[in-house]
């Protein structure tokens, strides 16, 4: 069994306060994530919108700490770059890693910087934040959010020309289908939840859980408590709720893992090395071996393996 998980901010946390990638106090580390039996991770990289040179100078930064911790550790993690590194996840006891942009503010309006990003090793991104940039509207623009820019509509396009996974998280509604539209593949939302268990902006409604079904896609599953449940504490069986119902409304194998580590603080599970509990965690709501081995891996590297040149 292969467990991904499609977003965690370890990267971007580690960059800004130091520390190792191979063991540390953050939500996520090579040696608990290996422990805990996962065996590829989205790493997202980060910086709070400005201008894009400032935006693109602290991604590139980002990028450097990545490789370089990497390159300290080959035979623990391995980079995926192409459709045929998937092959070997899973094949030994190793971690495999992918490296996303969230929110593409760096790029501007310059297409060039784009293919750079990807010669750097960038193979997943997302067009905004919560916020609006040259791209497209992010959720927190609210009633008055917009869909995708001219430049952004070509971003797109061109990421599908390259093979980079195209991340819905964090638009706005009005983007939402412009984007599967022009992207014309599946597309991943790497860490959200179902809105009609918790109405929370960050979460699809069931007309955008719908549209991934339609492309194909996935939806990595959020833990960050609001996202989960709107009042209390909520507790790892109403992480399990959000899977049961998008399940029920579209399909289990549109449904992964997007934990958001070390994105916030408060987050349903402490840490990576709790992932050895979801196996009996969803043999406990009653789904299969097969449908589990889907869930916590097959249907997010079903996507991966279809975009990835």
């Amino acid at each position: 069994m292969i467990i991904c998980d499609l977003h965690c901010d370890t990267i971007s946390k580690l960059t800004q306060q130091g520390g190792e990638l191979i063991s540390n106090n953050t939500h996520f580390d090579i040696s608990r994530a290996i422990n805990a039996g996962l065996r590829l991770q989205f790493f997202a990289l980060f910086s709070y919108p400005s201008d894009y040179n400032s935006s693109l100078r602290e991604i590139l930064k980002q990028i450097y700490y990545y490789n370089t911790q990497i390159s300290l550790w080959p035979d623990l993690i391995f980079p995926i770059l192409k459709k045929q590194d998937c092959q070997n996840i899973g094949a030994r006891i190793q971690l495999a890693s992918i490296l996303h942009l969230e929110g593409a503010d760096c790029i501007g309006t310059d297409m060039a910087i784009l293919d750079c990003l990807y010669q750097l090793g960038i193979r997943s991104i997302g067009l905004t934040w919560n916020h609006r940039n040259l791209l497209a509207d992010g959720v927190g623009e609210g009633k008055h959010a917009a869909g995708l820019s001219r430049v952004g509509k070509e971003v797109v396009i061109r990421m599908a020309e390259l093979g980079i996974l195209l991340d819905l998280s964090h638009l706005a509604e009005p983007g939402f289908q412009e984007a599967i539209e022009y992207y014309q593949g599946p597309v991943l939302v790497t860490h959200a939840n179902a809105r009609a268990l918790c109405n929370h902006p960050r979460n699809l409604n069931d007309s955008q859980l719908k549209m991934i079904r339609d492309c194909s896609g996935v939806i990595g599953i959020n833990q960050v408590a609001d996202f989960v449940k709107a009042n209390g504490q909520p507790t790892f069986d109403d992480v399990l709720n959000h899977i049961v119902y998008i399940a029920e409304k579209i399909g289990l194998e549109y449904v992964a893992l997007g934990s958001d580590f070390d994105g916030a603080d408060n987050l349903v599970l402490p840490g990576i090395e709790t992932y050895d509990q979801w196996e009996n965690a969803l043999l406990a709501r009653n789904f299969t071996s097969n449908e589990i081995d889907m869930i916590l891996g097959q249907n997010a590297l079903r996507v991966i393996n279809q975009i990835l040149t």
